[in-house]
């Protein structure tokens, strides 16, 4: 009954690429869930349940260990497929056959119980409260970020996916449980076809008329012989977002003509807001308004230059002008999640958040960050602060097979790809199905895992309004 569990639930089936549909059940003994919608044409596959933390208490009995309830501060760590992963709260002994040593995962009447707060850890982290929290103590007296004091907060390194890592575990016990009873698991994959992974890379102007560092006096840019980086950047054919506030050397009305020129060359504006905006609701909405006026568009997205106070006081004023979505997660020297998650996500029901990751300044960095969206296949953003940056990231994220879309098309295709429903049978043999799409999700690639672990993949061309018939040996 928990809305921020809840949400954690969804968030987690939907980033793995699960099919799957709510159930209203009271009793969830009575229930056996079904993780693929049902349909009249065709028998629903149906598992037996996954328990977690004390919903698997209450139903099957055990014992509940107190420990520290104070994050960031991990109360111990579980090793999964060589994995480490922190747990926070409370650890629970169930009763029934344990199946791992190393992790607490057990087997009771065919269902398989979680003995920790999985679910709750995840909300945890989508809230921001891992930043928040500790922001006195992961900041130096100057303010700047401290990723090695965050890193012992959270007992792994800042690079670690900790929600993921919390998905990767669930997923591991759905596959040993679809294993167990001999039925395979189709999983869709969140960016399109043929990519590792979906990055937004974002431009923050700080400057306007020049690359580099600040110049007093810039003779180019007096005589208006050259083009500035930024008008270089608009005439590409990628589709970058542009981050505009009340910068070193411009305000957004001075520059007008180059905001309009960014939309109508299928860029994307959005606003680069001050500190204060992040706590001050009547800041923000000036700063928005302002920008907003000027593209003659609403449902702009927010870049947050930092927060003043925490991660959710950023968001709520985001929520307040009804942004698009928001960048926030303050910047380490190297690429991480400092949010723990990899997915574009909605804390509370405010507004989407895109995870930002990293800052890009040379060719070193360009490199390192398109590695690691590609290691992680993950979909965030990444901030690039000047033309050099720019097309250094742009060239290893084609080298890599990233696709590069704004925030906002980050945002859509991954709730588009969520809400893509399927029905299916299987016979022992073959898999056979229906897929429903949703939204303008036109290609779907599907992985497809059978009993004994083994996958294949499938490219699917969804057609808007028709569904989709498949029929796989497995």
């Amino acid at each position: 009954m928990d809305r921020d569990v809840r949400d954690a639930v969804k968030h987690t089936l939907n980033s793995l690429g699960l099919f799957w549909e709510e159930v209203d059940e009271p009793d969830p003994l009575k229930h056996s869930v079904a993780i693929f919608p049902e349909a009249t044409e065709f028998v629903p596959v149906t598992i037996p349940s996954i328990f977690v933390g004390e919903t698997a208490l209450s139903y099957y009995g055990g014992d509940k260990t107190e420990v520290k309830k104070s994050p960031p501060e991990p109360a111990g760590f579980m090793v999964v497929d060589k994995i480490k992963i922190p747990y926070f709260g409370a650890k629970y002994d169930l009763e029934g056959g344990r199946l791992l040593r190393q992790a607490p995962l057990y087997s009771k009447d065919s269902h398989l119980l979680l003995g920790y707060d999985l679910f709750r850890n995840v909300s945890y982290f989508l809230k921001g409260a891992e930043s928040s929290l500790g922001m006195k103590r992961i900041r130096t007296s100057d303010r700047r970020f401290n990723p090695k004091v965050l890193e012992d907060l959270r007992g792994v390194p800042v690079s670690t996916p900790i929600v993921d890592l919390h998905a990767k575990f669930l997923l591991f016990s759905i596959l040993l449980l679809h294993k167990r009873e001999k039925l395979p698991l189709i999983m869709k994959q969140i960016p399109p076809s043929g990519y590792r992974g979906g990055m937004s890379v974002s431009v923050p102007i700080y400057r306007t008329g020049h690359s580099g560092p600040s110049l007093k006096f810039d003779l180019r840019r007096f005589l208006r012989k050259t083009e500035s980086w930024i008008e270089r950047l608009i005439k590409g054919t990628e589709d970058l977002t542009f981050f505009v506030g009340r910068g070193e050397d411009y305000t957004p009305t001075k520059i007008r003509e180059l905001l309009v020129s960014m939309e109508e060359n299928g860029h994307e504006v959005g606003l680069l807001a001050s500190v204060r905006a992040s706590i001050d609701h009547m800041s923000m909405a000036e700063e928005y308004e302002e920008v907003a006026t000027l593209i003659k568009r609403g449902g702009i997205g927010i870049r947050f230059k930092g927060i003043a106070s925490t991660l959710m006081d950023a968001w709520k004023s985001a929520a307040y002008v009804d942004a698009g979505y928001v960048l926030t997660g303050e910047i380490a020297g190297e690429f991480g999640f400092l949010l723990g998650i990899g997915c574009p996500f909605r804390p509370n029901g405010l507004v989407w958040n895109i995870p930002l990751v990293g800052r890009v300044s040379d060719r070193g960095s360009a490199a390192r960050a398109a590695e690691f969206v590609a290691k992680w296949g993950c979909m965030v953003a990444v901030d690039a602060m000047d033309e050099l940056s720019t097309l250094s990231l742009l060239r290893n994220a084609h080298e890599r097979g990233i696709w590069i879309a704004p925030p906002s098309t980050l945002v859509e295709r991954f709730k588009a790809v969520s809400d893509v429903k399927g029905t299916f049978r299987y016979d022992r043999k073959y898999l056979e199905g229906k897929i429903m799409p949703y939204g303008d999700v036109k290609d779907l690639q599907l992985r497809v895992i059978n009993p004994e672990g083994k996958d294949s993949v499938m490219r699917v061309d969804l057609e808007a309004g028709k569904s989709h018939e498949i029929r796989i040996p497995v």
